[in-house]
């Protein structure tokens, strides 16, 4: 018992960043409380409560993407100019305020007018908290950081499902509008810690006003999103393609969906900070992702396979499939965070990393059509997607040498030159 009090005394020392890896730890925890607790309870309140059906909850939940995919890089331009500390304190402040005024939302014209404020900031949230993350802490620990985050923020997400489980089992409006206010006050939290936090690094002051060309003309960057963009799909496979592939065409019992979906985020806790290792420079985060294509490529091939063996057997196949999933989701999030940072320029990580999480919300739009069009195909559509991710992985070495060379000519340039390039 001493042995494990000590560990569980230590665990804060063993966070790496320090202090300010630990306060983004507790940000991390708070933020993905609320945001499970809401998630849970989002639709019923929308569709039992306010009276909405579900082609205007669809609707709103559109318009609201549309406005985030639009807003996502002027934000992070903003962000470069005044830091993205500053950024994300407000972020968080207009999401508290909104999420204040979702409980007493009573038509659909208010609902449409809530997430639509709601669109304003929705996708600049995650790139502001990564840049965040490169200021606050030390170069050789953010990969870690962030990967610590991670797993922090499934756990939180379990909480805050089961908080939000506890606002459908009271199943009123009282009780709903109570999670809702819940997780208004998490993101007043999370700017008061957000804004507490030391910078330890300032935005360079540029002169150049175009940085959205800047970030969208870079071709070594705009390939590494496009093929993470492309290997973030495993979280589609996961909510969408293996419970539906389970469902329609395995002799395996839709009962076993919840246990799979357990292993992947147990597995997904346990071991993202240990996939993160190694991927602190732009080889580094080459070859995370070429491990990530190749698991996804192996679990795709096992779903195909999964149909054909007795039910035990089967189910094995399916479990292989999805700690195949698993890893290729560690080993992209980890490339992904690590060549994000890398490959930014220096002074536009803002804009940078907004561009780089919008690649990912288009993949979010466009991959449940996919997987309906692979699930429909059969094994023919399997072994095609396992191709794209095995190439989309392969590739990322080649673009990682692409960008290298392009991140080492920038930094010959004298600083007037790089200024009016």
């Amino acid at each position: 018992m001493s042995v494990l009090w000590q560990r569980v005394r230590g665990w804060p020392r063993a966070i790496p960043g320090g202090r300010v890896g630990l306060r983004l730890s507790v940000m991390a925890m708070i933020d993905a409380v609320g945001t499970g607790a809401f998630l849970a309870v989002s639709v019923p309140f929308i569709t039992r409560s306010v009276g909405l059906s579900v082609g205007q909850l669809s609707l709103g939940l559109t318009l609201s993407a549309a406005i985030a995919l639009a807003t996502a890089v002027p934000i992070g331009i903003l962000a470069d100019r005044i830091g993205p500390k500053k950024v994300l304190v407000g972020v968080s402040l207009w999401r508290c305020a909104c999420f204040v005024l979702y409980p007493f939302v009573q038509n659909l014209w208010q609902f449409l007018t809530v997430v639509c404020l709601l669109g304003l900031v929705d996708k600049a949230a995650a790139p502001m908290e990564q840049a965040l993350v490169g200021q606050v802490t030390a170069t050789e620990d953010r990969v870690r950081v962030v990967a610590v985050l991670r797993s922090l923020r499934n756990v939180g997400f379990t909480v805050g499902a089961l908080l939000g489980g506890v606002g459908l089992l009271i199943d009123t409006r009282v009780g709903y509008g109570a999670i809702l206010l819940l997780n208004a006050v998490s993101f007043a939290v999370l700017a008061a810690l957000a804004h507490r936090l030391p910078v330890l690094s300032t935005p360079a002051k540029s002169l150049r006003r175009r940085f959205s060309v800047d970030a969208l003309r870079d071709r070594p960057f705009l390939s590494f999103t496009g093929i993470n963009a492309v290997l973030t799909m495993h979280m589609t496979l996961l909510s969408i393609g293996i419970p539906l592939w389970i469902v329609e065409h395995t002799e395996a019992p839709a009962a076993v969906i919840s246990p799979l979906v357990a292993v992947n985020t147990v597995l997904a806790v346990a071991l993202q900070v240990r996939a993160s290792r190694g991927t602190e420079t732009i080889a580094g985060s080459a070859r995370g992702l070429v491990r990530a294509g190749v698991s996804l490529a192996v679990c795709c091939l096992l779903l195909v396979a999964a149909p054909k063996p007795p039910v035990v057997v089967g189910v094995g196949v399916l479990l292989l499939a999805m700690i195949a999933l698993t890893a290729g989701e560690l080993f992209q999030s980890a490339g992904g965070w690590g060549g994000s940072y890398l490959l930014a320029a220096p002074g536009q990580e803002g804009v940078y990393l907004s561009v780089f999480w919008l690649g990912v919300a288009v993949q979010q739009i466009a991959a449940p059509v996919v997987v309906g069009v692979v699930i429909t195909t059969g094994t023919t559509g399997w072994v095609v997607l396992a191709a794209l991710f095995a190439a989309c992985g392969l590739a990322a070495p080649l673009i990682g040498r692409w960008a290298q060379a392009q991140a080492d000519r920038r930094a010959q340039q004298p600083p007037a030159l790089a200024e009016a390039t």
